[in-house]
Order: structure tokens, then C-alpha cells, then sequence
């Protein structure tokens, strides 16, 4: 008997496209899990965006110093200083969102509807907790030197930035952490309870998973630095000059552009993956991906060992 089974779903019904998707999920009943899971893409994808941006733009230092200068003025601006705002609470909600889905993978035997519901809550009200302070000190910031048009405190120095014994410091945590990171995604198989034969997607899982742990303390501790403590009227080229003349801390900004790059760029594929549905267009935006990814981290690279350009006085 040659008997084919209907089509249950219209072909076009699963092709949603991005847009109809995220909308369907917005849409979708799911409770404060599925707010978590959409805020989480957001979140993360804005992230990622910046990311993207920071980088091209740290990277004239040495390509174009002037250039660079030209953009960290346009970000004294205060449509720029908000969203820089905006951006510190997707920072913080991603990062606090991705250790409660790392929790859940390793330990699966924890989860329940009930302690989704919970957890989710929690990581809501903490990513509120978090960024309100930091909002009021960048908010203020705001006010005072880019409406009021006050003078911004003095410049940075050598002994706000650094030591003798920071640079060992940082040196030795982020190569502790780097150690733990890359052992790990080394590792076959996960928390659960099945063994699973290496391979690179199971690799790459538990990279996403360690790495994301590893980018808590980078990322919070540049964002703390850079963002709140420091500030944007502050940062210019002088200022990364300055930075950079600490060896830890350019291992500190290499491993966070290593790490936060590559852990992006593979959560991008993912996302690509649930919304690019034709095999070739799937195949090219993989490859965008990729050649994006190895462009931007080459050229933060460069500019990490080059330093400031030459028309730095």
C-alpha cells in the first residue's frame, strides 16, 4: 500500500520568517519562561550588537586614531548615553538569565515547572536590583556633562588604572579562567544522565555553557569599569592609551573580546538556525557568520597588540 501521510502543517506555516516569530513567541502564553527565553534572544542579540560596534571602534585606535576619537565624542550624546544605559540592563539580564539556564542543563533532575516560574522571577528582579544603581550613577552622568554641560572630573591615572600587582592579578585570574573554559568545552557529554559521543556541536555546547560562565566577571567588570566607575566623558584616546600600557590589562580585554566574540557569533548561528529554513540560505548566513566573526576578532586583535596609532602625540 502506497499511502502518504498528510501534510498535519502547512509548509509555510513553519517558515515564520524573524519577525512573524519573535511576534508569535511575544504572543505565545508561555508565562515569565517564555518572557525569560524572548528576553534572553533580545538581550542577547542586542549585546552582540554592540559588541560588534565597540570593537570596529576600539580598533581605530590603531587603524584610524582620529576616527576613533571622533566616535567616543558622539557618545557623550545623550541618545547615546541612554542607550548605553539600555544596554548595561541587557548585559546584566543575559548574563544572569544564562547562569539559570546552565543551572537547569547540568542539573535537569531540578526542574519544574514551579522552579522555572521562580527562577525566571528571580533573575528578573535581580537584573532590576543590579541596573538600577547603575542607571541612577550613568543617568546622573548624563545630566550633569552632556545637558547640564558641566566639566568632567580629571583625567585618568596610572594608579586608577592599575598596578604592578594588578597586572598579576588579572593576568593570573583570567588565565585560571581561560584554563577552566577551554578543559571543559574539551569535555564529552553533559549533566545529563546519557552518554554522548564528542563532536564539535557537543563541544560547542559546553563551551557556550563555560564560556558564558567565564563572561560574567569579564564582561560585569568592564562594563563596571568602563561604563559606571569611568564613564564615557572620560574615555577618549589618551585614555586607552593609558589602559593599555598594562599588560593585564590587554590579556584582560583580549579574553573578553575572544570569548564574548566567539560565544555570540555561535549564539547567532543558533538563533539563524530556528528562523533560516532554506538549506543554501542557511549555509551563507553560517558562513557570514563565521567570516564575521574572524574579521572583527582579527581586528581587535591587531589593535590590542598595536596599541594607539601613530598620530597619538
Amino acid at each position: 500500500m502506497n499511502r502518504q501521510l498528510p501534510h498535519l502543517v502547512p509548509e509555510r506555516a513553519v517558515n515564520t520568517g524573524i519577525v512573524n516569530g519573535l511576534w508569535q513567541g511575544i504572543k505565545y502564553r508561555g508565562g515569565t519562561g517564555q518572557l525569560a527565553f524572548i528576553g534572553h534572544r533580545l538581550s542577547g542579540l542586542g549585546t552582540l550588537l554592540f559588541l560588534i560596534i565597540h570593537v570596529t571602534e576600539t580598533s581605530a585606535v590603531y587603524f584610524n586614531p582620529q576616527f576613533y576619537a571622533d566616535v567616543v565624542a558622539r557618545y557623550q550624546h545623550p541618545v547615546f548615553m541612554l542607550g548605553e544605559i539600555g544596554l548595561v540592563a541587557a548585559v546584566l539580564f543575559h548574563g544572569l538569565n544564562g547562569l539559570r539556564i546552565i543551572a537547569f542543563d547540568w542539573k535537569p533532575d531540578l526542574w519544574s515547572p514551579e522552579r522555572e516560574h521562580f527562577w525566571s522571577l528571580v533573575v528578573f528582579g535581580a537584573t532590576f536590583a543590579l541596573w538600577l544603581p547603575a542607571a541612577f550613577v550613568m543617568g546622573r552622568s548624563l545630566y550633569l556633562h552632556s545637558i547640564l554641560m558641566e566639566p568632567v572630573p580629571a583625567a585618568i591615572t596610572p594608579e586608577q588604572v592599575g598596578t604592578g600587582w594588578a597586572n598579576v592579578a588579572v593576568i593570573s585570574l583570567v588565565a585560571l579562567g581561560v584554563a577552566v573554559a577551554f578543559t571543559a568545552s574539551a569535555r564529552g557529554g553533559s549533566g545529563r544522565h546519557v552518554a554522548v559521543k564528542p563532536t564539535l556541536e557537543t563541544r560547542m555546547w559546553m563551551f557556550m555553557r563555560y564560556s558564558g560562565v567565564l563572561l560574567i566577571p569579564l564582561a560585569y567588570g568592564h562594563v563596571l569599569i568602563k561604563d559606571i566607575l569611568h564613564g564615557v566623558h572620560l574615555i577618549n584616546l589618551a585614555y586607552v592609551d593609558l589602559y593599555w600600557q598594562f599588560l593585564g590589562w590587554r590579556i584582560y580585554d583580549a579574553a573578553l573580546l575572544s570569548f564574548a566574540l566567539a560565544h555570540g557569533a555561535y549564539g547567532l548561528k543558533q538563533v539563524s538556525e530556528d528562523y533560516v529554513h532554506a538549506p543554501l540560505r542557511l549555509r551563507l548566513t553560517k558562513y557570514a557568520i563565521l567570516a564575521g566573526w574572524l574579521i572583527i576578532t582579527a581586528m581587535g586583535a591587531i589593535a590590542l597588540v598595536g596599541g594607539v596609532g601613530a598620530t597619538q602625540s
